[in-house]
């Protein structure tokens, strides 16, 4: 899977004071990065193999990034959240339910195993677990809580919802399937996912 077009939601990273970050560098990071999670894996990905490929040294990585599970974290949300961000239309049901199918086809893929195996990572990188969060997870939710909230706002679902838990009953089950990897994430799978919480939330005429 190649690097798609660039998210402009920042992880925390740590800069020297004083020092501007080279945006050009910083893509060209990035870039490299995700090309190495895709082809190597977290495990095998090093900041040396980064820094070979984007053409700069391992300080100005250091300088910006903790370690590489933080780099890690960034690139793979600059390179995926542009394809499952999404499309506002008049229905907040359809924005869901073609999001969903969207994400589905990103994490029975390539993209879903390094997610997963970014999270099996991050249990032991507190900074790279945050970084995932507040860069990646945390930005997910607070967009489908928004489309959530529309569609209660329009009418189209019941008031007073329980955003949280609506995110978790939507997704929730995608996740554990791409991190368990015992049952496929199907078309069939997501289509009954959406129906089933959709079915006790949708205001009846």
């Amino acid at each position: 899977m190649t690097a798609l077009p660039p998210d402009m939601s920042g992880l925390p990273t740590t800069p020297t004071p004083g020092r501007k970050r080279s945006e050009s560098a910083r893509l060209s990071i990035l870039a490299a990065a995700y090309e190495l999670l895709v082809s190597a894996g977290l495990q095998q990905m090093s900041i040396e193999g980064v820094a070979s490929r984007a053409n700069v040294g391992k300080a100005t990585i250091y300088r910006w990034w903790r370690n590489k599970g933080v780099l890690a974290a960034e690139a793979f949300m600059h390179a995926v959240a542009p394809a499952i961000a999404f499309q506002e239309s008049t229905s907040a049901r359809a924005d869901i339910a073609r999001q969903m199918k969207g994400l589905s086809l990103v994490y029975r893929g390539r993209t879903g195993e390094i997610l997963a195996e970014m999270i099996a990572h991050s249990q032991g990188d507190p900074g790279m677990r945050e970084a995932l969060f507040a860069g990646y997870l945390q930005p997910r939710r607070a967009a489908a809580k928004a489309v959530l909230q529309r569609g209660m706002d329009q009418g189209e679902f019941l008031p007073g919802l329980d955003l949280e838990m609506l995110v978790d009953a939507l997704y929730g089950p995608l996740i554990y399937r791409m991190l368990i990897r015992q049952h496929p994430i199907t078309d069939q799978f997501i289509e009954q996912t959406w129906s089933a919480v959709f079915d006790g939330i949708v205001r009846r005429a």
